[in-house]
């Protein structure tokens, strides 16, 4: 894989066997970090076949972010300037390794200054992402067809967790009943902290783009508020949250459509990670899901004026 710098005009130096790459490895065939002659450390990671044309597409647009002045380790581009290299029918893709500090867990959650990095952030992508089109032809995202799926996947497979699940359904009627008429705007996909590479509390780089596109506007702060209320409930009106959706709204991001259906949207993504860790056969996530995604359908009704009056004030 070292040798594959030289794809790049890259000189390469060594495999840096001590850095621990951050995000999933399991996005590609495989990912090393590699050391070039300068100094510079990068991320190299093997494409599996038929990523090609997605991961091209996802190369321009972090490209495109990246000139828009956003925190991204885009990939960078090869001779010919596509983002997917070529060599012996095999395709790589590079971007930089970017430091950070680990996140403390569960303390993040009531950190107001990485609340507002991470509100700076989205709506920095919604702005930069108005004039980038990559994605507008893309086939929308359907939430309700892919709870519908996976519900059908897991009845015969986990019967006790389908019993479980039914009675949260009837609460995301309301979203998937507007899901058509929702503002949209571009989103990273897979928003949460632990792929955000963190200096102290702010946000230095945002990381793992594989499941970018065009959502509804509020798509990646449900997915990062379910990840809060999955370590703490009651952080949902507190701390990092509340300071996100603050941050949202005095940059002109935060329209009340989006808003009044947040809570049903957090709790249909949780399907998501439901469905990851039946995958992983995380026994004790699972339950702890089953839970949280419980609790949120029961208290659905409290969250909207919750959050409502901590905006007011």
């Amino acid at each position: 894989m070292l040798d594959n710098l030289t794809l790049w005009g890259l000189t390469p130096k060594s495999v840096s066997v001590d850095v621990l790459l951050p995000g999933s490895p399991e996005r590609c065939l495989g990912r090393t970090a590699v050391e070039d002659n300068t100094g510079a450390i990068w991320m190299l990671e093997h494409l599996r076949p038929g990523q090609f044309d997605r991961r091209e597409k996802i190369g321009r647009t972090l490209d495109a972010l990246k000139k828009e002045g956003l925190p991204i380790p885009a990939y960078l581009p090869g001779p010919d300037g596509r983002f997917c290299v070529e060599k012996e029918g095999e395709y790589f893709q590079i971007s930089p390794f970017v430091p950070g500090d680990p996140l403390p867990q569960p303390e993040f959650v009531t950190h107001t200054e990485r609340g507002a990095s991470l509100g700076e952030f989205t709506a920095d992508l919604h702005e930069a992402g108005n004039s980038i089109h990559e994605f507008d032809n893309d086939p929308p995202f359907i939430l309700e067809d892919y709870v519908n799926e996976l519900m059908g996947t897991i009845a015969p497979r986990r019967p006790d967790v389908h019993e479980d699940l039914l009675p949260v359904l009837p609460v995301l009627v309301p979203l998937f009943e507007a899901w058509n008429d929702l503002p949209t705007a571009l989103c990273q996909g897979d928003f949460h902290p632990l792929n955000i590479i963190w200096n102290d509390r702010s946000v230095a780089a945002v990381i793992d783009w594989e499941f970018m596109g065009i959502r509804p506007a509020l798509f990646d702060v449900a997915n990062c508020f379910g990840c809060v209320g999955i370590e703490e409930p009651r952080a949902l009106v507190h701390g990092l949250a509340v300071t996100l959706l603050r941050t949202l709204n005095d940059r002109g991001q935060l329209d009340k459509e989006s808003l009044s259906l947040l809570p049903e949207l957090i709790l249909g993504l949780r399907f998501a990670w439901m469905s990851e860790w039946l995958r992983k056969k995380d026994e004790e996530m699972v339950h702890i899901e089953l839970r949280f995604m419980r609790l949120l359908a029961n208290s659905i009704d409290t969250l909207l004026p919750a959050w409502d009056k901590l905006l007011e004030g």
